[in-house]
């Protein structure tokens, strides 16, 4: 046996320790805090989004109603398909998790609600909380196990905070910035107050799947709690860029921002199926191509690593892409905005906006990869090795 998996059976240590269970493990207030704030700001964001709905409706604006309902229906139905997948894959491992949803008639109304994350984030909660009692009842064994399925429901919940950050909360931003443009300032209070809960639910959404890849990581190093906040950061910027650049092409031009917007999921989709493969409902060719088109829809505005493997030209060829669009739009901003909007403060400022956070947030990201990135050390030889534990299996590098 290897000395770094004999010193991990034995001490609880490695060499260099992965992004792995640690030894000492300790549910904090700030844990429970952001288990009750995803959950809590879900319900806050959602019923943001059908306000501003219902206030379009009874205003008569049917078309701005007919999208915006769409932009919450359909990631919801999106999430509610992955959380199926997710169930089902759970019962053919016989997954001792689900501690909230094993009430299976209570699963059903919850999806049928199109509210999957909920599910996920509260599960996650009642096993930090069972852990963080074990640990005060001293009771390591439980400790661990219930810490272990706490990251593992976090760790199902990240890919749904990805959809649910770029298939409803950016969506919803273009569609509400792009209304302001067209002059509809009747509703400014409620459509600001969903501009902002969809600004801060994007941010959470990355900042929480930052956290739970960070965990989920077993074959790298650590990734430092400055490297998540990049990541963080970057992700966020280049997301911003997008969302303004997409929207002031949809004020001008909306059925011509549909159909290019349409393309650019096309090819993501297309290099998705053809060259990435995600593993995730690889097991049904429908439901693996359906899995492409909404991971190509989410490449509409960053790019988010389905597989892994070597990210350097992926990276260029993708930003190269988005970049070239972003200045597109800034330019038929420039030449083609009204003389109206042209007379506004915000119009040099929007202009600026699409490119200045897209090659600040690019800036962010080298400087990352340069300095905080987790890699084996020169001449490591990066062994693989699995170790069950608590039925759970563990992949360490000695």
């Amino acid at each position: 046996m290897p000395n770094a998996v004999r010193d991990l059976l034995q001490n609880g240590r490695s060499y260099d320790e992965t992004d792995r269970i640690p030894k000492n493990i300790s549910i904090t207030n700030l844990d429970l805090l952001m288990y009750v704030v995803a959950i809590v700001g879900h319900f806050v964001d959602l019923g943001l989004d059908i306000n501003v709905a219902l206030r379009y409706y009874l205003a008569g604006k049917i078309v701005e109603f007919g999208w915006t309902l769409a932009f919450i229906l359909l990631p919801a139905f999106i999430n509610t398909a992955i959380a199926i997948r997710m169930y089902s894959q759970d019962k053919q491992q016989n997954s001792i998790s689900n501690e909230f949803t094993k009430r299976k008639w209570l699963r059903i109304i919850i999806l049928m609600l199109q509210m999957a994350p909920i599910l996920r984030f509260t599960d996650a909660l009642i096993y930090a909380v069972k852990s963080r009692r074990a640990e005060h009842n001293k009771d390591p064994a439980s400790q661990r196990l219930y810490y272990s399925l706490m990251l593992k429901e976090d760790a199902d919940a990240a890919l749904m905070r990805i959809f649910e950050c770029f298939l409803e909360a950016a969506p919803q931003l273009v569609l509400q910035i792009s209304i302001l443009f067209q002059g509809h300032w009747q509703f400014t209070v409620h459509q600001i107050l969903s501009i902002t809960s969809s600004m801060v639910t994007m941010g959470w959404c990355l900042a929480a799947y930052q956290r739970a890849v960070r965990f989920a990581q077993q074959d790298k190093m650590n990734v430092t709690w400055l490297g998540t906040g990049m990541q963080t950061m970057w992700h966020y910027l280049l997301t911003l860029s997008r969302v303004l650049s997409i929207a002031v092409i949809a004020f001008l031009y909306p059925y011509w921002t549909i159909l290019a917007c349409s393309l650019h999921i096309l090819v993501m989709s297309s290099w998705i199926q053809l060259y990435e493969r995600p593993v995730f409902c690889s097991q049904n060719k429908l439901t693996e191509i359906a899995f492409s088109f909404a991971l190509g829809a989410v490449y509409l505005f960053t790019y988010i690593l389905s597989v892994e493997g070597r990210t350097r030209y992926r990276y260029a060829i993708y930003y190269t892409i988005c970049v070239t669009q972003n200045i597109v739009c800034a330019l038929v901003w420039f030449f083609y905005a009204p003389e109206q909007i042209k007379a506004t403060a915000y119009y040099y400022t929007v202009l600026v906006l699409c490119i200045t956070p897209y090659v600040f947030g690019i800036f962010v990201m080298v400087l990352y990869y340069s300095f905080f990135h987790p890699t084996l050390r020169k001449g490591d030889k990066g062994i693989t090795v699995s170790i069950k534990v608590n039925d759970q299996v563990l992949n360490v590098i000695s």
